[in-house]
């Protein structure tokens, strides 16, 4: 098993060597410490059964390696391995082709764990990070579109608990278009009642 290690940090890279050589069969590990080097190893023709990259690098990211691994369509299992806690740095790899993402805190069991679901063909997320990711696509589908500006902050004199009445009279609106955007509220949350709309909105970080 070949692996390429990418990472600027030289303790990490001698650290992951040593951990992929004792929880796998590796043959050979070579290593890159830039986003640069990683390319031009990946583009001379040498192959690989796993990539693992760190998201920050100086110069290009690890991200952008990722990318264009993909462009050229070189389909090697990359694993990001990273202190990245950025859940939008998170989800656009894993949507730019990524077969996991690990974080530097996890140990050497849970490395192995995640090494093996990835070359067994699956994807790997830890729970936590798959919660994350899960509540920062219900924001994305309900920020696109769904919700209008003027709902959005009738949603949040909604959560200070203000009446259609007062809502109305805050923004210069008729009683009839505040329920209007309530109702519309209640559909994009997809809820019965004001109270359980602001408390999905909050649990989706939409307050």
């Amino acid at each position: 098993m070949k692996i390429l290690i990418v990472d600027d940090h030289q303790l990490f890279v001698d650290g992951m060597r040593y951990l992929l050589k004792k929880l796998l069969v590796t043959k050979e590990v070579e290593e890159a410490f830039r986003a640069e080097d990683a390319i031009r190893i990946l583009e001379s023709g040498k192959t690989f059964d796993l990539v693992l990259i760190d998201l920050c690098m100086p110069g290009m990211s690890g991200l952008s390696v990722l990318r264009r691994m993909r462009a050229q369509g070189i389909y090697t299992p990359v694993v990001v391995v990273s202190a990245e806690e950025d859940i939008t740095k998170i989800h656009e790899t894993l949507t730019s082709g990524a077969s996991g993402f690990i974080p530097k805190t996890h140990n050497g069991e849970q490395m192995r764990t995640a090494f093996e679901a990835v070359l067994a063909g699956e994807v790997y997320i830890p729970p936590d990070i798959e919660k994350r990711l899960a509540g920062y696509d219900a924001r994305r589908t309900l920020d696109c579109g769904s919700i209008t500006r003027r709902q959005r902050e009738v949603l949040r004199l909604l959560a200070q608990g203000y009446s259609n009445k007062q809502i109305a009279a805050t923004f210069y609106l008729t009683e009839h278009t505040v329920k209007a955007h309530v109702a519309a509220l209640l559909k994009a949350t997809k809820t019965s009642s004001r109270t359980e709309c602001v408390h999905v909105a909050s649990s989706r970080g939409l307050l």
